[in-house]
């Protein structure tokens, strides 16, 4: 039996999703969890492979969701939370460079472990510090395309929103990244 306020959850987007778990939040401050659950990880990958330690990106992980709890009540659904949320991300991980006036690079980053042998792990580590030094070499604002997409996972479209680009330009240029590191990773 069908009833009209049932959604299906398969067929809702990600931006719906948000949308729906935003009120839900601003209606009743408890229900702030769901969205917190969400978010966390990307928020949290987004800053490590930012900072490169696990303890200052834990540290403005939880600076940006207090202040998202904080601003949640005058936040206005436009249609793309997550801009919202990694702009004050962004934020604040340029007030964390300026206080210590210093970046560190995607190279120096440690690749987070995730249960492997060690002879896996390795050659693992060895491929990633490869295409860590590659996109190293990226401009800052290929990297930021590069942390956008694949490290919080965002959607060209919530990509497009926060950096004020349209989708397509965005969707054009992770590509054209992508292929250039791809032809250098297969040229080695």
């Amino acid at each position: 039996m069908f009833k009209a306020d049932t959604i299906n959850l398969e067929t809702v987007s990600p931006i719906d999703e948000d949308a729906r778990l935003v009120e839900a939040a601003q209606a009743t401050p408890a229900n702030f969890k769901p969205l917190y659950q969400k978010w966390l990880n990307p928020v949290y990958r987004y800053f490590y492979f930012r900072v490169g330690n696990e303890k200052d990106a834990e540290d403005l992980t939880s600076q940006v969701f207090l202040r998202v709890y904080e601003d949640l009540p005058r936040y206005h659904n436009h249609g793309c939370f997550s801009a919202w949320l990694f702009a004050i991300a962004r934020a604040r991980a340029i007030d964390f460079y300026r206080k210590r006036d210093r970046e560190v690079a995607l190279l120096a980053a440690e690749p987070l472990a995730d249960g492997m042998d060690l002879f896996d792990q390795t050659a693992r580590g060895d491929e990633l510090r490869q295409v860590f030094e590659l996109i190293h070499q990226l401009s800052p604002a290929e990297q930021e395309l590069i942390r956008l997409r694949f490290v919080a996972e965002l959607n060209y479209r919530e990509i497009g929103s926060l950096l004020h680009r349209k989708e397509d330009s965005v969707r054009k240029a992770v590509s054209r990244i992508v292929e250039r590191l791809q032809m250098e990773v297969n040229h080695d």
